[in-house]
């Protein structure tokens, strides 16, 4: 009870307020532009989080994944080009009701949709973190090797589309994690005689350059949507519109769940869960035939399920270590830089950070549901700005917040060979989410495989006398095989 009191006064001092409300309004604004979303502005704030504490740093880029999921819709909404791609489910029905000079109706839908969903989830983060941290605690350094493995197979799958792609990706990531002088032994590992490489490529300029430069070199080329028509009838939300989406609150907590729980899952979770939602109100609804022309429950749907995504994913960051994707990744960055290594134990001996996070995360969507509601227009109107002032005022922020970290020019270099890196794969459109999981994760397969051999006398066998770890290793050859075994039985069927 004490770590929940100091929690919350933690939550609500002033700095981490500042910092959640900075997050807040940076994740929205980056969310309205279609094309860069919260990675970016995550990416960007990354460096000045250093001389924070752990609960402000965190608070700060929490603001930014949730923020960019509630400034998505909004493009959706007016324009048909959503802001990050889960909000193209908010499309569906957005756009035609704005056509129908409904845009305040579809979006308070939106944010309604939006704000439910993430108080849902955090919900249930609450109640399911610590069972899940109770069966975590018994587990060892080989049930956390499998279970690492399990997370990258997990990625590998989520993108089965682009196998080849992706296990290339994760291997150079695994790869590049390994840069640098190997602590047990000491060692230079491909260092090539270059001292600036000793201490190896640190994860703030790689993630910086791969999606803020990165994207910012595509911005330069490409453009993002300009509009002289956005159909709003006000600069603020219409509040008397809010209180007609309460008839929609069945669809409001089913969506809410199925988006927490698809939040779990590594890759595109997000977008999962737009389209999950989306569905299943279609289905419940009385009124089928209206999804697609333009109904209020379809947006409040889609927005419930993505806005979800974000507490979903901190539960197995939080009791397991591992991060779900890319934005949650960058999370375990900020935790581990300040000597703090998530697990089973986490919950134990931080109780006060743990408390934070979840009154913050409640702050963030309150903090966000009305920043967006009362400055609407001028959040709207940001897709308007100059993409190429735009893009260079990206990649300046990101070389100026790079080299306060380690006082080092070299991170710039390193930031922006990562970027011209990161505008090659997302012209190819391969998945970056699976270099950056690689980089992240292969410390800790490393550092975990060594510990489990060590155990084992030098073998691997005893990862199969642990029966968590049986249990774990049974569903990652599942997760593996079951793809398989659909597309063979598609391809019997069409030989048929």
């Amino acid at each position: 009870m004490s770590g929940l009191v100091d929690g919350l006064q933690a939550a609500f001092s002033i700095a981490n307020i500042l910092a959640l409300s900075i997050g807040s309004v940076v994740g929205i604004a980056f969310g309205v532009l279609p094309g860069l979303g919260p990675m970016v502005g995550m990416a960007l704030l990354l460096p000045f989080t250093f001389s924070l504490s752990p609960e402000v740093a965190l608070s700060l880029l929490l603001g930014v994944f949730c923020g960019g999921y509630y400034g998505g819709g909004v493009p959706a909404v007016l324009l048909r080009t959503p802001g990050v791609p889960s909000s193209m489910v908010t499309s569906f029905d957005g756009f035609p009701l704005t056509q129908r000079g409904e845009a305040q109706t579809a979006l308070s839908s939106a944010l309604v949709g939006s704000l439910g969903g993430g108080l849902i989830s955090i919900f249930i983060l609450i109640l399911l973190a610590p069972l899940l941290s109770r069966v975590a605690a018994s587990f060892g350094s080989p049930e956390y090797f499998a279970a690492a493995v399990f997370g990258v197979l997990l990625v590998v799958v989520s993108f089965r589309q682009q196998l080849g792609p992706s296990l290339i990706l994760i291997g150079f990531g695994f790869w590049l994690s390994t840069v640098g002088i190997d602590g047990p032994t000491l060692s230079a590992r491909y260092t090539f005689g270059i001292w600036s490489i000793q201490n190896g490529l640190d994860i703030v300029p790689l993630v910086l350059g791969l999606f803020g430069i990165g994207q910012s070199l595509l911005l330069l080329e490409q453009g993002i949507l300009k509009t002289d028509h956005l159909n709003l009838s006000r600069g603020s939300l219409d509040f008397s519109k809010i209180l007609g989406m309460v008839r929609y609150w069945r669809t409001l907590i089913r969506s809410g769940v199925i988006g927490t729980f698809v939040g779990l899952l590594p890759g595109p979770g997000s977008v999962l869960a737009s389209f999950i939602s989306y569905d299943m109100a279609k289905r419940r609804s009385p009124q089928p035939e209206m999804f697609g022309r333009g109904t209020p429950e379809g947006c409040l749907a889609s927005e419930a399920g993505n806005n979800a995504v974000p507490a979903g994913s901190m539960i197995p960051l939080l009791t397991l270590g591992i991060p779900g994707e890319a934005l949650s990744a960058l999370l375990l960055s900020v935790f581990i830089l300040n000597g703090i290594y998530p697990g089973p134990l986490l919950l134990v001996k931080e109780p006060v950070l743990i408390s934070t996070l979840y009154w913050s995360m409640l702050l963030i969507n309150l903090v966000a549901f009305f920043v967006l509601a009362l400055w609407l227009r001028p959040f709207a109107m940001i897709v308007r700005a100059p993409a190429k002032v735009l893009a260079v005022a990206i990649v300046i922020v990101s070389l100026v917040g790079i080299y306060p970290v380690n006082l080092r020019l070299f991170d710039c270099g390193v930031a922006l060979a990562a970027g011209l890196f990161g505008y090659l794969l997302l012209r190819m459109k391969w998945p970056i989410v699976s270099l950056v999981m690689g980089i992240v994760m292969g410390p800790i397969i490393e550092n975990r495989l060594r510990e489990t051999m060590s155990l084992g006398d030098g073998s691997l066998a005893i990862l199969f006398e642990r029966p968590i770890t049986v249990v774990i290793l049974i569903l990652s050859l599942v997760i593996v095989a079951l793809p398989l075994w659909r597309q063979v039985r598609g391809w019997r069927q069409a030989d048929v």
